[in-house]
Parts: structure tokens; sequence; C-alpha cells
């Protein structure tokens, strides 16, 4: 049976990321403003007016990058997990082989996770988090820390190799969806 599901998942806006939209925005005026004195102070204002709107188009290029979204998706046995920033750019941050996953559980700020290479994909605001380790011929133990959803975290389960799966088949038959719930993706 193929197994598929994609996932959204938008992260919230942290301290630094405000912060540096208060500083792009100061900088702006800052440029903007010096724009007006000095280049205003010889008549320029044709060129105050364009380099001031260059100005507010880079501020608002800025500002969309530090909105950021993780893309989920798993295909059969592969989990791959994207990076869009602002909309406007897409990056593959990690596949693993859900063949190699050797763990997963729910994740809290204090969870020990025992890993050589950590990926960080989840939406910032601690609750229904999860991770899984897998090894990676690449990286070593690899550790991805991410908000799957039920229909997101089934589809995993399903790609695991038998033993790990079996393992964690209480998770499994959790999140399992229900008659109703596979109805409506059938139909």
């Amino acid at each position: 049976m193929d197994r598929f599901s994609e996932q959204l998942v938008t992260k919230q806006s942290t301290g630094k990321d405000m912060f540096l939209r208060g500083l792009y925005l100061a900088a702006a005026l800052l440029l903007v403003a010096a724009f007006v004195f000095f280049l205003g102070a010889f008549g320029l204002w044709i060129l105050v007016i364009a380099l001031s709107a260059a100005v507010v188009w880079g501020l608002v290029w800025l500002i969309q990058g530090t909105f950021i979204e993780y893309e989920y998706i798993v295909t059969n046995d592969d989990l791959d997990i994207d990076k869009i920033i602002g909309k406007r750019k897409r990056k593959r941050l990690i596949t693993v082989s859900l063949r190699s996953v050797k763990e997963i559980a729910e994740y809290t700020g204090e969870t020990a996770v025992n890993a050589d290479v950590s990926v960080i994909a989840h939406d910032e605001t601690g609750v229904g988090m999860f991770y899984i380790v897998s090894e990676s011929d690449k990286y070593g133990d690899l550790a991805v820390i991410f908000n799957p959803d039920k229909r997101t975290l089934y589809n995993m389960i399903g790609g695991f190799a038998p033993a790990v799966r079996a393992k964690y088949n209480e998770l499994y038959e959790q999140v399992a969806p229900s008659d109703a719930e596979k109805d409506a993706d059938n139909g």
C-alpha cells in the first residue's frame, strides 16, 4: 500500500524574529532620512523618491524572510522536510528513510535526544512535538524534531521497519484514521 501525506507547519515568531524586523525597520528609516537630508539638500528629489522606494522594497523583502514554514512530506518509506522562507524560497532540509528510524517519541524542551546531528523543524509552540532518531550514512545518528499531525505520524510509522513499527504499535493504533476519515480521504 502506498503512503502519502503532506503537512504545512507555520513557525511562530520568536523574540529574535521580532528584533530582526524592528532592526530592519529602523535601518530603513535611517536610510530614507539620510536620503532626504543629504540628497534633498541638493534638490535631487527624484533620486530621493527612487532610492526610498528601493529601501521600502528591500525592507519588505527582508521582513518576509523572517516568516518560516516547514513542509513534511511522507512518500512511502521516505520523509522529506522542506523549509519555506517568506513563501518565496524552498530549501530541502533533510530526507529520512523511514526504514532506518530507530526511535520516535514525544518531545519536550527537557527531552534528551541522543544523536550526532539534529534537524529542528517545528513551530516553536512546544505543543505536539515529536522526535525521531534515524541511522544515516551521511550524518550518523540523526534526530529530527518536528510537529507531525496524526495523519503524518500514521504514514510515517507505517514506513518503519517491521520490528520498529511493532515497538511503537500503541502509538500507531492511537493515530490510525477512523473509518470516517478513511472515507473522506477516498471520496
